[in-house]
């Protein structure tokens, strides 16, 4: 498992939904997306633009948040 599918899969589960696919389903389409630090030890979220790859995380102040969508591969 790499380390963005398990940021995924924990997005996803923090997030209430059953797997990423129906966290992509649901979310996909919205102004903001469920996002991720992808710092390791960190996995503080919030909803960003979905093109954010770069996101200031409020936990470990640092630019490392990912939307799902930047972190799935679609945008």
């Amino acid at each position: 498992m790499t380390k963005y599918h398990a940021k995924l899969e924990k997005l996803a589960d923090m997030e209430g939904y059953d797997d990423v696919d129906q966290l992509f389903e649901c979310r996909a389409l919205d102004s903001w997306i469920p996002s991720i630090c992808m710092e390791q030890g960190c996995d503080y979220t919030a909803d960003l633009e979905p093109d954010q790859d770069r996101g200031w995380c409020e936990a470990c102040s640092k630019p490392s948040m990912k939307s799902a969508l930047i972190i799935g591969g679609f945008i």
